[in-house]
């Protein structure tokens, strides 16, 4: 949502009109968007048993409404489908002869694998497994894309390998420029959405393996941390987790910290929490998985084995961050990840496609 929000802003401050079509499935409407579209329609979402049963993935199939499609075929606009699960009606006789782009986050056959590789509930697993296959057989539709527009660099090689219509847009962010102050931190940092099982094993093992064999005080901060992470955190004095932090408190957390641990279990999509610990927190320490697939991994400390994170976090807490560290993050950061650059080409792409 972070990249969707920020894109839609900066399209906005470039005097894009935008008509939004969102699902929606319990989350509350955003008051901020109606600042920054023309019109937005809301759908429900189709999300009943029996969508399971078709052959189109499910995150497709319920995402699916006869009052979308009228409302699209209303006006001859550019459409922008934002994901692949929104692509519903991509192929549709009625939308033959308009511009079509794909936002993709991720390439979803391998996230959904990387979820069941991930998941402990045998039933989930299998559905992730299922889910899986149908989007790899699905992906397909993407040929009838004027043009797609991956998150990353690694994406758009695979993209551009099976359809040859791939254009690389960096992922938007809350940033104008680096935040990150001078100096040094009290604490280590790992953060993330704990209720997605890959950061709750990513957590747990930096809970038992690295976190538990230093002094130094560390903090795991995200949204709704499993029961057996809890525990685990507490069998230890130097381990605080922050259930659900706000905003303003994940702020701090982000700002206040003097190292950011955030390895990754799997290559997909891009770490957006990376990019906003870039911008506003000191050292940031990732794995090898990161660092080649983020074309901003010389921004960063790399370490793959406990023992080469538990080494390195103990040079970098002696390391200050300094003024020059954050100009020559700055530099590189403006150069790939400036919203505003990112929306110019994106306008581009598609009146180029128009």
């Amino acid at each position: 949502m972070i990249d969707t929000f920020y894109r839609i802003q900066s399209l906005h401050n470039l005097g894009v009109h935008i008509h939004l079509h969102c699902f929606e499935y319990g989350r509350p409407h955003q008051k901020e968007l109606e600042s920054l579209c023309e019109t937005i329609s809301y759908y429900p979402r189709k999300s009943g048993f029996v969508q399971h049963f078709s052959l189109l993935p499910y995150v497709v199939s319920s995402r699916k409404s006869k009052i979308l499609l009228n409302n699209l075929i209303r006006n001859d606009y550019p459409i922008l489908f934002d994901g692949l699960h929104t692509t519903y009606y991509i192929n549709h006789p009625a939308l033959s002869n308009r511009k079509k782009l794909v936002r993709l986050h991720n390439i979803e056959h391998k996230y959904y694998h990387n979820l069941a590789n991930n998941e402990l509930n045998v039933f989930k697993k299998i559905y992730f497994l299922f889910e899986s296959a149908k989007l790899k057989r699905y992906e397909k539709v993407l040929g009838k894309a004027d043009c797609i527009l991956p998150i990353s660099n690694s994406e758009q090689k695979y993209f551009n390998n099976e359809y040859h219509n791939a254009v690389l847009l960096a992922p938007f962010h809350p940033y104008s420029k680096t935040v990150s102050l001078p100096g040094t931190g009290e604490y280590i940092l790992y953060h993330g959405d704990l209720s997605v099982n890959e950061n709750a094993l990513i957590a747990d093992s930096l809970i038992s393996n690295v976190f538990s064999r230093i002094s130094y005080h560390c903090i795991i901060a995200g949204k709704n941390p499993p029961e057996h992470l809890l525990y685990n955190a507490s069998l230890y004095s130097n381990i605080q987790v922050v259930s659900n932090p706000d905003n303003n408190e994940m702020t701090s957390l982000i700002l206040n910290a003097h190292i950011h641990i955030l390895p990754a279990l799997a290559t997909n999509g891009f770490k957006l929490k990376l990019l906003i610990a870039l911008y506003a927190g000191r050292h940031c320490l990732v794995n090898s998985i990161i660092a080649e697939s983020a074309y901003i991994g010389n921004l960063c400390h790399v370490a793959d084995t406990d023992e080469e994170i538990i080494r390195k976090v103990n040079l970098l807490m002696q390391e200050r961050f300094t003024e020059e560290m954050i100009l020559a993050r700055q530099k590189l950061l403006l150069e790939n990840f400036c919203n505003l650059a990112s929306a110019k080409k994106l306008v581009e792409v598609i009146f180029q496609a128009t």
